[in-house]
């Protein structure tokens, strides 16, 4: 099981990580040029800037029982 975060202004990064990091949960963060970010938990990943474009790099990284934190409706999964 991964965590995977739509890190994209998501307000509960800090949540989900420190949550993450006590049951020792591998989490990786997405987000697109527009909102780089950086952590010292978790890994991050950064995609174009294009429309859907970490929803679509969702789909390409997650497998059966992972989790994904995300504000989209209808994530295409």
């Amino acid at each position: 099981m991964q965590i995977f975060v739509d890190a994209d202004a998501c307000p509960v990064v800090d949540i989900v990580e420190s949550i993450a990091e006590k049951y020792n949960i591998k989490t990786t963060l997405l987000c697109d040029t527009n909102h780089v970010l950086y952590s010292d938990y978790s890994e991050v990943i950064v995609v174009g800037a294009g429309a859907d474009a970490v929803d679509y790099k969702f789909i390409s990284l997650c497998h059966r029982g992972d989790i994904i934190v995300s504000q989209d409706y209808g994530i295409p999964l």
